[in-house]
């Protein structure tokens, strides 16, 4: 509402005083059976409107300076469903599944994504709802506990979620068409983690034993495909050269391009970064003692 105030800063986006809350329009309906004395299951439907997002819009000011500065203009929606079966502990264990499927479109993913075209990067100025950032559309976990209480117990918990989008990236593509925002998706990602504990009374004291291992399988997930300059100072000499090489080749883990074998074109130079992955496989070990 403040950002920038003054004619000193009228590079930067200003604020506006007069911006309005978002106005949000939500719907959900639910139905839960129990199946048994232990076992019940629920469904859900929910759908969402959200109007007077934050955006960006240019205006000039008494000086003939033309800035930038936030209005309420963006909408976005949100719909689905998620359906869920629990077996509440009994018997040493419990166990739940999770399935969530959802949509997200929305104008922009950042109040600040306008800038693009005011700045002359962009073709035009979005009118239709897109793919936001966290539209991810399928999402399963599984989860089961095993237990035997005041003395062990382990739990098991495997999560599955389809791929976000993302906005493919091109050589020399000085002014994207926003019709391509979002419009690819990144592979699916899954995670597997099993954590533990035993209890030990060991000279009057409670000792406890625990381990937590997450990504059992050394699952390579994607966590964010562009990055900064390092580790090369050829990096993004292109444009976003991670996202460009991995929209030729699918492949992630960041490029460069240099002409390494004399032949006047530039190949594609892998640099494997790991900051473009999620953390692998951890297995962590502890002991706590309570006095």
């Amino acid at each position: 509402m403040f950002q920038a105030r003054g004619q000193a800063t009228s590079l930067l986006t200003l604020g506006n005083p007069d911006l309005e809350p978002g106005t949000n329009i939500a719907y959900q309906a639910a139905m839960q059976h129990l199946f048994s004395r232990d076992v019940s299951g629920q469904f859900a439907v929910f759908f969402r409107d959200i109007y007077g997002l934050i955006t960006t819009r240019q205006k000039t000011l008494e000086s003939g300076d033309v800035v930038t500065y936030y209005f309420n203009a963006d909408y976005a929606s949100s719909r689905g469903f998620e359906a869920s079966i629990i077996k509440s502990f009994s018997h040493k264990f419990s166990a739940e599944i999770n399935y969530t499927y959802s949509i997200a479109t929305g104008v922009a993913s950042d109040p600040n994504s306008a800038l693009q075209f005011f700045n002359g990067g962009q073709l035009y100025l979005p009118i239709s709802e897109q793919a936001l950032d966290w539209d991810q559309r399928n999402t399963l976990s599984l989860q089961s506990v095993v237990r035997e209480p005041g003395r062990w117990g382990f739990r098991v918990l495997w999560q599955y979620g389809s791929g976000f989008p993302f906005t493919p990236a091109f050589l020399n593509d000085r002014r994207p068409d926003p019709a391509l925002g979002n419009s690819r998706r990144y592979p699916a990602n899954a995670r597997l983690t099993i954590d533990g504990d035993k209890y030990y009374k060991i000279w009057g004291q409670n000792v406890n034993l625990f381990f937590d291992a997450r990504n059992v399988l050394d699952a390579t997930n994607i966590a964010s495909i562009s990055q900064d300059l390092f580790p090369n100072q050829n990096i993004n000499r292109s444009g976003d050269d991670y996202a460009i090489y991995y929209t030729q080749t699918g492949r992630a883990g960041g490029a460069y391009l240099q002409d390494i074998n004399g032949d006047g074109v530039d190949d594609w130079v892998p640099v494997n970064d790991p900051r473009v992955f999620e953390e692998g496989r951890n297995v962590r070990l502890g002991v706590s003692i309570t006095f």
